[in-house]
């Protein structure tokens, strides 16, 4: 089971038994509750309601991570803080160049960039944290 968990929540790796306990159970609950809150969003349509909740369910994943982050040793921690920077600078330029493009004539980019900074930076996170972890191991 750790293996499976290793490959679906990297992030947890190298967390103390505990924590990851914590961590794993917390954050996916959260997850699923954002995934229900936006399927009724989309079924029910009082999308302020729901997009609130998961304002909220957004800031306790953010929440959670950082406890997880606290658990770390030092190497892991710069591990990961290094990860973050690395999947930040990504995100941040890959949002500017959407958003450069919107200015140079395309509608629709400026919402586009902002939808996407979170998954693009969640995905640069987990292939920075793969290839970084590589290097101590």
């Amino acid at each position: 089971m750790d293996r499976i968990l290793d490959i679906i929540m990297p992030e947890t790796a190298s967390a103390p038994p505990k924590a990851r306990k914590r961590y794993v159970r917390r954050s996916s609950l959260a997850a699923l509750a954002i995934v229900l809150s936006s399927g009724l969003a989309v079924s029910v349509r009082p999308e302020a309601l729901f997009f609130g909740v998961e304002a909220l369910l957004i800031m306790f994943l953010v929440w959670e991570f950082s406890v997880l982050m606290r658990a770390l040793d030092e190497l892991q921690f710069r591990i990961h803080m290094t990860a973050l920077a690395i999947a930040g600078g990504v995100a941040a330029t890959s949002c500017t160049v959407l958003s450069v493009l919107a200015l140079a004539g395309e509608g629709q980019l400026p919402a586009l960039a902002g939808a996407l900074a979170l998954p693009v930076m969640g995905m640069g996170y987990y292939f920075a944290l793969f290839v970084i972890a590589r290097r101590y191991s």
